[in-house]
């Protein structure tokens, strides 16, 4: 079926040939538009299985479509590096992106992967979506046209395309799957499930995953790891696989290298780890006028105090027009790191855009800060901004009292985000709860 010996040389080929033939025919396998390295990993995964071991009229056209732009590739060096090691080098040359697709392709078979809605920016009326493998909430989409749809909880979606691997491997002996596309799913479970710590979102079949792909990576391990044949993920020396150091190695060199965001501008760690909803107002906060609105979430690796940069004006400004180049009515900044003792800490920021008096945008503001803080699945705790170096002086023209409550005056809170726009901070003290689970939270409040 290909000439190529590298999962570089594969990823050339299908695409010149995705290319020359405009997409007819083809299958276009998707990840979400965050283009984090679960998504990267699993569309590569998944496009292969299906070219390998798809219905016979798929076999050899199906393609992973990278969601990243490439001028936004160095705004993940952890997906960089990783693509490294399993041999693409040169992304560029190697990978489709949104911007190789023709404005004529026609292509109208997708499969998704780490997510289960198709983009609208894809749904054009005779798109069909003939798989999904995803481990977010279910959205009820496609149950009569996808197949398969493996919709399940998992620290990482690359587990459940592993596991198509695996249950080959299990019932008729197909198992064969190249070296570099093994480390590429294996990288992809290690940082999504931090080495597979305990205590995480770390479940079995992510681990029965790392196991069985560890014996086919072939990588430097620091312990000798059998190749010749796949492990059986019950087999006994399954602890000592998990427990290997090259797994702990991996998730921290992958974790220093999706921190190292320090040279990015606000504008970039917005958008680097960034999704967007539309969301249907419901008649509670709209008073009956409905319609939808823009929400965006961003995952910033950092904790606000740096974010902040110490009260500067100029992130405030930068992080406004984000909003406005998005059109969003909300906002949220998701921030996740380290503390001094290595234990894991997470905030929040929300930005309403308030559009003036009368519009429900006021409304929305107060519904989403007190659907937030009654949510025992996220536990926020208010937070100052006089915290992150903002100065708290009533007169000062460029701060506004929040006045979607009556607190008290120890409590008052002078917001750096100026009219029309409203911003509350949080610490989050479930610091288990990810974007996964914000995402439905929010839609829950604010279409009722």
């Amino acid at each position: 079926m290909s000439s190529a010996t590298t999962l570089s040389q594969y990823l050339q080929e299908q695409r010149a040939r995705f290319l020359q033939d405009n997409g007819r025919g083809w299958t276009i396998v998707m990840g979400n538009e965050a283009g984090d390295l679960d998504t990267v990993a699993s569309s590569i995964g998944y496009a292969w299985h299906r070219v390998q071991y798809g219905v016979q009229n798929d076999r050899g056209k199906a393609i992973a479509l990278v969601p990243t732009p490439r001028v936004d590739f160095v705004l993940r060096p952890e997906n960089i590096h990783v693509l490294a090691l399993a041999g693409i080098t040169d992304p560029f040359a190697e990978l489709l992106c949104p911007e190789d697709l023709p404005v004529t392709q026609k292509c109208i078979d997708y499969a998704l992967v780490d997510h289960n809605t198709l983009n609208t920016r894809y749904s054009q009326p005779d798109a069909r979506v003939v798989a999904v493998i995803d481990h977010h909430e279910d959205e009820g989409n496609y149950r009569d046209t996808a197949s398969p749809r493996i919709i399940q909880p998992c620290g990482s979606c690359a587990s459940l395309v592993t596991s198509l691997y695996m249950s080959l491997s299990a019932s008729n002996g197909h198992s064969q799957i190249p070296s570099d596309l093994a480390v590429l799913l294996l990288s992809a479970i290690t940082i999504d499930t931090g080495g597979l710590s305990k205590g995480g979102k770390t479940v079995d079949i992510d681990r029965a995953a790392v196991a069985w792909l560890l014996p086919y990576a072939k990588v430097t391990l620091p312990a000798p790891i059998p190749t010749e044949t796949p492990v059986d993920p019950r087999a006994s020396t399954l602890g000592e696989i998990l427990e290997n150091p090259w797994i702990g190695s991996l998730a921290n060199t992958l974790i220093a290298e999706k921190r190292s965001v320090s040279h990015l501008s606000t504008r970039d760690l917005l958008r680097r780890d960034y999704k967007q909803y539309t969301l249907q107002l419901s008649p509670s906060i709209s008073q009956g006028t409905g319609g939808p609105i823009q929400a965006g979430l961003s995952t910033v690796p950092l904790p606000l105090s740096t974010f902040f940069k110490s009260g500067s004006a100029p992130v405030v400004v930068m992080t406004m027009a984000w909003m406005g180049e998005c059109g969003l009515s909300i906002l949220g900044v998701l921030t996740t790191y380290r503390s001094k003792k290595d234990k894991g800490r997470r905030e929040q920021l929300w930005i309403v855009n308030q559009r003036g008096e009368g519009s429900g945008q006021d409304r929305l503001a107060r519904a989403l800060f007190d659907g937030l803080e009654a949510r025992e699945a996220l536990l926020l705790k208010r937070v100052k901004y006089s915290r992150y170096g903002f100065a708290g002086r009533e007169d000062e023209d460029t701060h506004q009292e929040d006045k979607t409550d009556s607190i008290p005056g120890d409590l008052v809170d002078y917001s750096p985000f100026s009219d029309p726009f409203i911003a509350r901070v949080y610490k989050q003290k479930n610091t288990h709860a990810t974007r996964k689970q914000v995402a439905p939270i929010l839609k829950q409040i604010v279409e009722g």
